[in-house]
């Protein structure tokens, strides 16, 4: 009969139990079938609790034998790992099958527990043949609950240990390892037991959730949160899971341990012995992810954390509480609503350190929970600080809300994508840089998204194309420019790998939202990419001819192209080095590598082209990197002809191209075409069919049409049908661009194509067909055929000047309102174009012959009148016609500009003086434009003065910026000129406008009558003059060419009407007091020009003599009055001027005159002899004296009496009927003078003086004057040591000096002159004479007496020579000692013809051909 398992092992008990020692072999076998047959016994199933009990003790009794030989053999204790592992198997499957009940003694468990957590320990050995028993041992354990059983025996020190053990061996593949292993063994055990079998992780956790909910101690809760934070090489994620575990089971035991130790950590840090009080923030992260209800008492102290003023304090705390709002799948915005609160909060923070670590902490936030309840608040707060104050802040808002963006990129709020686009403009340049990386990396992200499908087009992502295209008109990076934004668009913007369709579907959608201004800067970066690409073709075409050219010719041609070429790179100097050592290689496979680039028009093939290039110089190349951005904008990357082909098959289907898209992409085709005009190559057919069907924007199709015209390869019959249709029945702009796509693919049979066609345009003009559209043909082949037009002059002309004469019609509809013209005007204005055009023929059209003369009396006429002299117009828009005019002598003064006359060019100057505030702004922006390009000629820019003291303030604004716009360009291109040419020319410099402008206010009806004495009615009238002085004064170098302009107009009379010089002279006079008013400043800069030319046709020299000293004397006097006079004319319009004109002058330095001497002008100078004045200049000197009288209390007449009067007595002087090139020359007679000292003591000679008291200039008891002059020419060293007089041409007065030493290489002479002054001066252009006759005691007199007297008594104003000499006496002594008057006006009666030469009116300057010596 077989033996059940009970009696089996008492039987193997009953023999261990009588060997006295057994060995380890016995012992080990007799054990191991004790514990394979004790895991076969289960408890009796029994369910009264009585027979239980009798069942569990026959179990013990038979049990007995073998825990008695344990206990007697003291097994607990043996060493040997495979006896103690066989005997806890054994123990814990006694302690199994007799539960609940211990089967030991208390003194026994002890040992028992040790044996227990020896195997334990070894669970961490997942390989060990033993794991499976040892796994059991703890499964039974854990069923048993016996680790209790140390609580009753006092045995918290193993419970403590056990714990640490626990920890150290808890892996997270136990449960896999047990599961594998228990395989084959569970396959034979019955369902219901597989099901309860537990992990070994889960036993592990029960047996301490059991001690734990027992009996709870701070010791064990410290173990558990240590093992929850630990970190290093002993922390292990099976720990940390398990004590997880722990923390989520025994909520309720552990919650008060923790939230005591977590509040003393808040609360007394310092106080507290625990290694865990530096990690509590960890503590309550990790809880918080367990059992967040643990923390309701903690959380108010770390809220009151947040609001600490200590900043790293709250730093840690707003990590802490954004790493548990970022936990996914968690409530926690809900659970610690206060905490949540301030966190958002704590974005607004006063420390910029906070702020930022709360933009990372809310990132987390957001990725953790994007459509959480709390996401929007957060993001609501990021979006906040993209406008902080702090460019760091904002800088890192940036990156946080781009990096959502691509996260969350379908549903991000469009608000966020637009200000985080606004950053581009940011103030900060760090800030615009960081936003140009990032939003392009989201802009890649987009485009990928799109092409794969997941997301749509969407216009605010297109926005951040928008906005980057801004980046270019950044003045104040050069690293956003254009020359690195085509870099951005070509490499950067789009993923590598993006089809060309997927590109332009993004295109045409940013042009659905694009702006002119976004246009405008990506007009700007193909433009730049263009003419690089053009100059770089005709480099490699100097380079390729090198060998057939004059060397030095093409070295200079090279450096003009590096030049250009480099402007077109981030760094210029560094790109023209690169070219230079470009030029030096001479490598032609780089050439023929960038020739390949530059005439490949798809950017697939270009792409290959310039890898395989870039592959052969390879990258340890010393240029490969410039090489690499050159080939880069060679190439056809941005836009090729692969995407006007896509283009052009997308607008001509009818159904591909949404009708929203069509204009953004056919206004993108025209962007294409008018850059990059090539690329139509290829796509004709479909051109020319979009050409058919679009008529609305058939003009900018016909602009693009006739730029491509040279590069594509058509039938001109096929085009032709269509463009002459739009020539006689389309608009006038479409009218405009087909005659010229018709002359760009007529090619050479133009003549007979425009022949034909005018012939057509004359019937349709003479039959009153669509008249508008006809002219604008008309005037276009004027331009492009001038053969053509000359046939059909005749007729054209006859019209339009019929049209001019016409009456407007009574019954002619109203003025059309978006225009402002009636029918007729429009009419006039429009036949006025085509006349005018076609004197205007394209280069290489042809020359005109005919005469202009007709064309500009019409002009005149119809600036002048208002219904006069033929010119008929209506009373609403005759300013319509006048503005049309004057647009037109503005146009002609291009190539015309010889035949414009002075009135006409009065009459365009005054339309800035409309009182009708539109057609004033139109002029000006016409005449503004046409300067900036270089159109025409400078002298126009004069008009700007008139609304610049106009009332309209948008008028002034507008003046304002365009003469600074024009001085700006002018004077930049006069210093270019002076580089090119080692020569300043006056005529170039902006300040000569002044010539022009006083001409125009000279001959202005409304000028101030001859007699008027109100200062008052000058300063307004001298408005223009004195706003534009303010202005040009804004640059220090301008005041001297502005003394040198108007001296040099005293010194002239006008060419046009005599009568009119006085004005001229008064004008001057008022010019020179304001500049020496705006500018603090009295006397001549030695910067100025020794040479003054005035147009001859509104300027002529003025010749005058005068032989009584009693006229000097008065005129000497008025001179005073009329100094003081002009002075408190500037001083009253100083004080009439407005607010915006003074900040125009704040902040404007005192002029620092620079210690150099310009070169003189390469002119002609106009000399006229030393006797003999004209009738002319007789009459001048009348109007000059009538002039001085400007300052005396006279009875005033109406400028309009005086008009009448002088009109009786003044004659136009013939040959001044137009505005030549030729002009006349007056030096100025200046020297340079100290920087610092503008004073300086200087009199008239002895001689002079004596000469005036004797009132004969001219005699020969004086001939020092004139008779004694001598050239010196081959004196040379001769006279060193002598004693000489120097004429003065200011005043007529002899300086005495001593000749100290000769420079042969100059030919000049140093002289010593007696008041102290040193200069070089060349005698050969001299008046001078010796002095060595005179003893030294007349001559220290002589140094004396001179000076005594000041610049203003040069002249001395002498009634008797008696009286005269004692005033001398009583005013020598006080005046020694007085500085040089700053300033003189010379008497213009009493200017000798040496003195009309001589434009500087200071004594103690002398001619600029001296040097000052030091």
């Amino acid at each position: 009969m077989e033996k059940n398992p009970t009696q089996i092992v008492s039987e193997l008990g009953s023999r261990l139990l009588q060997l006295s020692r057994p060995n380890k072999g016995s012992l080990v076998k007799s054990l191991r079938e004790a514990a394979t047959t004790l895991s076969q016994i289960e408890q009796p199933l029994v369910t009264e609790i009585v027979n239980k009990k009798k069942a569990l003790k026959l179990l013990e009794a038979e049990l007995r034998p073998l825990k008695n030989s344990i206990l007697k053999h003291d097994l607990l204790k043996n060493r040997d790992n495979d006896v103690s592992l066989l005997v806890t198997v054994c123990v814990s499957e006694i302690f199994r099958i007799l539960a609940p009940e211990p089967p030991f003694e208390d003194k026994y468990l002890r040992d028992i527990f040790n044996l227990f957590l020896a195997e334990f320990s070894e669970l961490s050995d997942t390989v060990s043949p033993y794991f499976s028993r040892r796994a059991k041992i703890l499964e039974t354990v854990s069923r048993c609950k016996c680790c209790l059983l140390m609580l009753d025996v006092d045995c918290h020190d193993l419970i403590h240990e056990m714990f640490n053990m626990f920890f150290s061996v808890a892996r997270e593949h136990h449960q896999q390892n047990l599961i594998q292993q228990k395989s084959s063994k569970m396959q034979q055990r019955k369902a219901t037991t597989q099901q309860s079998q537990q992990s070994l992780f889960n036993d592990i956790s029960t047996i301490m959730n059991d001690i734990l909910k027992e009996e709870a101690s701070s010791s064990l809760v410290d173990v558990i949160l240590e093992n929850l934070v630990k970190e290093g090489q002993d922390a292990t994620p099976g720990a940390n899971n398990l004590a997880s575990s722990l923390i989520k089971s025994c909520t309720d035991t552990l919650e008060p341990f923790i939230c005591s130790f977590l509040t003393s950590c808040f609360m007394e840090k310092d106080s507290i012995q625990s290694n865990l009080k530096d990690s509590y923030h960890e503590i309550i992260f990790m809880v918080s992810l367990n059992a967040p209800q643990i923390l309701l008492a903690v959380i108010p102290n770390l809220t009151q954390e947040l609001l600490t003023d200590q900043v790293d304090v709250r730093i840690k705390a707003l990590n802490l509480a954004g790493r548990i709002f970022a936990q996914p799948k968690h409530c926690h915005g809900e659970i610690y609503q206060d905490l949540f609160a301030e966190f958002l909060r704590r974005f607004s923070d006063k420390s910029a350190e906070v702020r930022m670590a709360a933009l990372k902490c809310g990132k987390q936030c957001y990725v953790a929970n994007p459509s959480g309840n709390k996401a929007s608040g957060v993001l609501t707060a990021i979006q906040e600080r993209l406008l902080d104050f702090d460019d760091r802040v904002r800088t890192q808002a940036l990156v946080v809300a781009c990096d959502i963006m691509k996260f969350n990129m379908k549903y991000v709020p469009l608000n966020l994508i637009s200000e985080a686009s606004e950053r581009l403009r940011d103030k900060k340049i760090s800030v615009r840089k960081k936003a140009l990386q990032k939003l392009t990396e989201v802009y890649q992200d987009y485009c990928d998204k799109c092409s794969e499908g997941y997301m749509t087009i969407n216009d605010q992502f297109e926005q951040i194309l928008c906005k980057i295209l801004l980046l270019c008109c950044d003045k104040d990076c050069k690293e956003l420019w254009s020359q690195n934004m085509e870099l951005v668009l070509s490499d950067d913007l789009f993923p590598r790998h993006l089809p060309v369709d997927e590109r332009m579907r993004h295109w045409v959608q940013c042009f659905a939202v694009m702006t002119h201004i976004h246009l405008k800067s990506l007009n700007s970066i193909l433009s730049q990419k263009r003419r690089l690409q053009n100059e770089l073709r005709h480099c490699l075409t100097l380079w390729r001819e090198a060998k057939d050219h004059n060397i030095e010719a093409v070295q200079r041609k090279l450096k003009s192209y590096f030049a250009k070429l480099s402007t077109c790179f981030p760094d210029a100097s560094k790109a023209e080095e690169f070219f230079q050592k470009l030029d030096q290689m001479r490598d032609t496979t780089i050439f023929d590598a960038l020739t390949l680039l530059l005439d490949e028009l798809t950017s697939t093939k270009a792409q290959i082209i310039r890898e395989k290039f870039l592959e052969t110089i390879g990258a340890k190349h010393h240029l490969f990197d410039f090489l690499r951005i050159l080939s880069t904008k060679c190439s056809p990357n941005i836009f090729s002809s692969e995407h006007v082909q896509y283009l052009l098959n997308q607008l001509c289907s009818n159904t591909s191209v949404n009708t929203q898209l069509k204009a953004p992409s056919i206004k993108l085709l025209l962007v294409i075409l008018n850059m990059f005009p090539s690329y139509l190559r290829g796509s004709e057919k479909q051109f020319l069919k979009l050409l058919k069907e679009n008529v609305s924007v058939g003009d900018e199709l016909t602009e693009a049409l006739s730029k491509a015209a040279p590069y594509i390869s058509v039938n001109f019959g096929d085009y032709y049908p269509a463009l002459e249709k739009v020539c006689l029945e389309g608009t006038r702009s479409q009218a405009k661009y087909a005659v010229s796509a018709i002359a760009s693919l007529a090619g050479s049979s133009d003549k007979f194509v425009f022949s034909e066609l005018c012939e057509m345009l004359i019937d349709s003009l003479l039959g009153g067909r669509n008249i508008p559209t006809t002219l604008q043909s008309l005037a276009c082949v004027g331009q492009y055929s001038v053969l053509a037009f000359d046939s059909i002059y005749e007729d054209i002309s006859r019209y339009v000047y019929q049209d001019f004469q016409a009456e407007p019609s009574e019954n002619q509809p109203p003025c059309d309102q978006s225009s402002g013209c009636c029918n007729s005007c429009k009419l006039k204005i429009y036949g006025l174009k085509t006349l005018v055009k076609s004197f205007l023929p394209r280069h290489g059209r042809g020359q005109v012959v005919r005469k202009i003369d007709d064309l500009l009396n019409i002009l005149k006429k119809t600036l002048k009148s208002r219904g006069l002299d033929g010119i008929r117009s209506c009373d609403d828009t005759g300013a319509n016609v006048r503005l049309a005019a004057a647009k037109a002598v503005l146009l002609l003064s291009r190539k015309w500009d010889h035949h414009i006359s002075p009135e006409i060019f009065r009459l365009t100057i005054l339309m800035g003086t409309d009182s009708n505030a539109f057609i004033t702004r139109t002029f000006l922006t016409k005449l503004h434009k046409l300067l900036t390009e270089n159109m025409i000629p400078s002298r126009y820019a004069c008009a700007f003065s008139f609304s610049l003291s106009g009332p309209c303030r948008d008028l002034q604004d507008d003046s304002l910026r365009y003469i600074n716009g024009f001085i700006r360009n002018a004077t930049r291109e006069a210093r270019a000129h002076r580089d090119l040419d080692q020569g300043e020319s006056l005529t170039e410099s902006p300040a000569y406008m002044i010539v022009f402008l006083i001409h125009v206010l000279a001959h202005d009806p409304e000028f101030p009558s001859e007699d008027c004495r109100d200062e008052h009615v000058y300063a307004r009238f001298c408005g223009p003059l004195l706003s534009v002085l303010q202005v040009l004064l804004g640059n220090k170098e301008t005041a001297p060419f502005l003394f040198c302009i108007f001296r040099a107009i005293k010194r002239a009379e006008d060419a046009v009407y005599a009568c009119i010089t006085p004005r001229l002279h008064i004008l001057a006079d008022i010019g020179y007091a304001a500049v020496n008013t705006l500018k603090c400043i009295a006397v001549t800069s030695p910067e100025a020009p020794r040479s003054i030319l005035l147009p001859s046709s509104l300027y002529k020299l003025s010749v005058t003599s005068m032989s009584d000293s009693q006229n000097k004397k008065k005129s000497n006097t008025q001179n005073a009055l009329e100094q003081s006079f002009t002075e408190r004319v500037v001083h009253i319009f100083q004080s009439q001027i407005s607010m915006h004109d003074q900040r125009c002058q704040e902040d404007i330095p005192a002029v620092v005159l620079e210690d150099r001497v310009l070169p003189s002008l390469l002119r002609n100078q106009i000399e006229t002899s030393l006797t003999g004045s004209t009738e002319a200049s007789k009459n001048n000197t009348r109007c000059s004296r009538k002039r001085a009288h400007l300052g005396l209390p006279e009875k005033s007449t109406t400028s309009r009496e005086k008009k009448n009067s002088s009109s009786k007595k003044c004659k136009t002087v013939e040959g001044a009927e137009h505005i030549s090139c030729n002009s006349i020359s007056l030096r100025t007679v200046e020297s340079e003078i100290p920087i610092k000292k503008l004073e300086r003591h200087s009199t008239c000679s002895k001689e002079s003086v004596g000469a005036s008291a004797s009132n004969n200039v001219t005699s020969s008891s004086h001939s020092g004057v004139v008779s004694a002059i001598k050239d010196i020419s081959n004196h040379g060293e001769a006279i060193i040591g002598q004693r000489i007089k120097l004429l003065s041409p200011t005043d007529g007065c002899f300086y005495p000096g001593t000749v100290e030493r000769f420079n042969s290489k100059s030919n000049a002479h140093k002289i010593a002159f007696d008041n102290g002054d040193v200069e070089l001066v060349c005698l050969n252009s001299e008046s001078w004479e010796t002095l060595s006759h005179e003893s030294l005691g007349q001559q220290e007199l002589l140094g004396k007496e001179t000076e005594s007297f000041g610049s203003r008594n040069c002249v001395p104003e002498i009634t008797h020579a008696k009286a005269n000499n004692d005033q001398k006496k009583k005013t020598t002594t006080k005046q020694q000692k007085k500085k040089m008057p700053t300033k003189l006006i010379t008497p213009a009666g009493e200017a000798s013809v040496s003195e009309v030469t001589n434009t500087s009116d200071n004594i103690v300057l002398r001619r600029s051909r001296r040097q000052r010596t030091s």
